[in-house]
């Protein structure tokens, strides 16, 4: 049987079938193409990674920023003397925020008074993966120690982020800013 298969299959056959092969290893045409789908999908998921924690660390500078020029309505009594509730110290975080859409759905606002410094312990913002939404507002009084907390539920996009990166069961990631203060002595009361 062998011998049928090398008289089938003559010198000159394997001499053809030899500078063929030797002409496709030679052709470099194609080549860019191919590698690049090799590393294309890498170079993708990579390049959106660092767009998404971008912009996930731009949103949190962007909400420290309102959540302290807001806090200011507070510790200085503006907030007092104009009646604010949490709804109305929300929209003030949300008008603060510039350059990204954010939705008031997934902001809240927690101001609590405080006896001391000392006193704050803070229950979890999550358990079991879920937003505890359990928050006061009370912007006290003049000399009132304050604490002001902002939570905005932010949501990734990429399925990786989501594993790595998130801190509630859907998907999101919590950008929280604080901000404490003694409020500013002024003349007038909220009550």
């Amino acid at each position: 049987m062998l011998k049928s298969i090398r008289n089938g299959f003559s010198r000159s056959r394997w001499r053809k079938a030899a500078r063929a092969a030797g002409r496709i290893s030679s052709d470099r045409r194609g080549v860019t193409m191919v590698e690049f789908g090799l590393i294309a999908l890498p170079f993708f998921t990579l390049l959106l990674f660092i767009l998404e924690m971008g912009m996930s660390l731009f949103a949190g500078q962007l909400l420290e920023n309102a959540t302290i020029d807001a806090s200011r309505l507070i510790r200085t009594g503006q907030a007092q003397q104009s009646g604010f509730d949490a709804g109305a110290f929300k929209q003030q975080v949300l008008d603060r925020l510039y350059g990204i859409p954010f939705s008031a759905e997934r902001l809240s606002v927690d101001v609590e008074r405080l006896d001391d410094f000392t006193q704050f312990r803070g229950d979890p913002l999550v358990q079991n993966g879920e937003l505890q939404d359990n928050f006061t507002y009370d912007h006290g009084e003049a000399g009132d120690i304050i604490i002001v907390r902002v939570i905005y539920r932010w949501p990734l996009i990429t399925a990786f982020m989501r594993l790595d990166y998130s801190d509630l069961n859907n998907g999101d990631r919590l950008l929280v800013s604080t901000s404490i203060f003694r409020n500013e002595p002024f003349p007038w009361t909220s009550k």
